[in-house]
C-alpha cells in the first residue's frame, strides 16, 4: 500500500477513535466536534511522524545502493598526486631516446600549464568536473600519448612524428585554454571545457 494512503488512513481512523471516544464519555454535539478535531490533530501529527521515518529509511537504502563517489584524499594528496604524474611525464621525455626537441619544448608548456590549472582547481573546485579532467590529464592521459608513440619503431616514429606534433598542439591548446579558466576562476566556463575533455580524451580512452 502506497505511504500516502497508508496516512491518509491512520489520520481517518484516529478520527473515528476521537469521535467515538467523546461520544462515549461526553455525549455533546460540541464534545463529538472537539473529539473531531483532537483526532485530525493527532492523526496528521501520527502520519508526518511515519512519513519522517520512511524518508530516513529510504535515505538509509539510497546511500547503500549508490556509495559516494567523492574521493575521501585530503588537497594537498590530490595535488601531490598530480605532480608527481607531471614528474613522471618529465621524466620520461628525457629518458627516452633521441625524442625531438619540439616534442620536449611542446610537452614541458603543456606540463607548466598543468601545473599551474590542476592545484588552483582542486583548492577552489575539488569535486568540479574541469578538475576531474585536469587531474585525468596530469596521471593518464598526457603520458599515455607519449608512450604510445615512442614505443612504435624508429621508422614509424619518424613517419608519424607530424601525427604525434598535431595531437600534442591540439592537446596543449585545450590545457592553455583550461589554465586561463582556471587562473580567471571563469566558473561559466569550467563545465564547457570539462565536457569537451571528457568526450576528447576521458571517453576515447575508456573506449579503448
Amino acid at each position: 500500500m502506497p505511504t500516502k494512503t497508508k496516512r491518509i488512513l491512520i489520520i481517518l481512523a484516529i478520527m473515528i477513535f476521537g469521535v467515538v471516544f467523546a461520544w462515549v464519555f461526553n455525549k455533546t454535539w460540541a464534545g463529538i466536534l472537539a473529539g473531531l478535531i483532537g483526532g485530525l490533530i493527532g492523526g496528521f501529527i501520527v502520519s508526518l511522524a511515519i512519513k519522517d521515518t520512511v524518508n530516513k529509511e529510504v535515505e538509509k537504502a539510497v546511500e547503500t545502493i549508490i556509495p559516494t563517489t567523492r574521493t575521501s584524499l585530503s588537497s594537498d594528496e590530490l595535488i601531490s598526486s598530480a605532480l608527481q604524474g607531471l614528474n613522471d611525464v618529465n621524466l620520461h621525455i628525457r629518458m627516452t631516446p633521441n625524442v625531438p626537441a619540439e616534442v620536449i619544448k611542446l610537452v614541458e608548456q603543456m606540463v607548466d600549464d598543468l601545473r599551474i590549472a590542476t592545484p588552483s582547481m582542486i583548492e577552489r573546485h575539488p569535486d568540479h568536473d574541469l578538475t576531474y579532467e585536469l587531474k585525468k590529464m596530469c596521471n593518464e592521459h598526457l603520458m599515455k600519448q607519449l608512450k604510445e608513440f615512442f614505443e612504435m619503431s624508429p621508422e614509424n616514429i619518424t613517419k608519424y612524428l607530424p601525427d604525434l606534433m598535431s595531437r600534442l598542439n591540439d592537446m596543449g591548446k585545450h590545457i592553455s585554454r583550461a589554465k586561463e579558466i582556471a587562473e580567471g576562476n571563469e566558473v561559466a566556463e569550467m563545465k564547457a571545457i570539462a565536457g569537451f575533455l571528457d568526450a576528447k580524451y576521458s571517453k576515447q580512452a575508456g573506449v579503448e
